[in-house]
């Protein structure tokens, strides 16, 4: 019993507190706040936004490669790792060699 009254008392105090905050206005300091938060709120959904397209992209891309290797086109296999340049014009495997995996 206490507990739903507890309750009602919380739902009755809220509904008043925010009519009160509905009437009245909101200083200098708390708008210039509130305008800082939407635009770090909206940066970062930007970012959020910008991460799930990248995702997304990387998605995209192996499961093409993964189509692809499954219907049997040819492709770049797993054993023939593709090799970099580094700046002084040296070639680098990104694959591992057969001594290192055992």
């Amino acid at each position: 019993m206490w507990r739903l009254l507890t309750f009602a008392a919380g739902i009755v105090v809220g509904a008043v507190g925010v009519k009160a905050l509905k009437k009245a206005e909101a200083p200098a300091k708390l708008t210039n706040l509130a305008h800082k938060a939407r635009g770090g709120l909206d940066k970062a959904g930007e970012g959020l936004r910008d991460a799930t397209v990248s995702g997304l992209s990387a998605v995209e891309k192996s499961s093409a490669g993964l189509r692809a290797k499954l219907s049997g086109e040819a492709g770049p296999s797993a054993d023939e790792a593709p090799a970099d340049e580094t700046a002084d014009g040296t070639a680098t495997s990104r694959g591992t060699s057969k001594n290192e995996e055992a």
